[in-house]
């Protein structure tokens, strides 16, 4: 899975729960007895929509600064909802990351 961002200031959140999903799919290796981790799986597909939107509201800011496109509203409209997408990532992943962390405080 790759991901380009263009001048992204949310890029180094992308990154980091790029790696943290990728991390989490390397922990559980699938068996014939072990599925695949869905938490995982989810994980990773709303990183690749959040990605794709991203790279959309790329596409319609650049097609309307060059002059390609009069669409500035749908330009407009698609950078908020990667933005909004983009920080419900960001929720996910510091919620994920306080479970984390109690789990470890746990005593055995």
């Amino acid at each position: 899975m790759t991901i380009t961002i263009s001048s992204n200031p949310f890029a180094s959140h992308l990154h980091e729960l790029q790696r943290m999903s990728q991390a989490a799919q390397a922990t559980i290796q699938p068996t014939a007895g072990n599925p695949p981790s869905v938490f995982a799986g989810t994980l990773n597909q709303a990183i690749n929509q959040v990605n794709n939107m991203q790279i959309q509201a790329d596409q319609k800011i650049t097609a309307v600064t060059t002059g390609q496109s009069n669409d500035t509203l749908g330009a407009v409209v698609a950078l908020q909802r990667a933005d909004l997408s983009m920080q419900l990532l960001a929720q996910v992943r510091n919620k994920a990351m306080k479970v984390y962390e109690e789990i470890i405080k746990m005593p055995v």
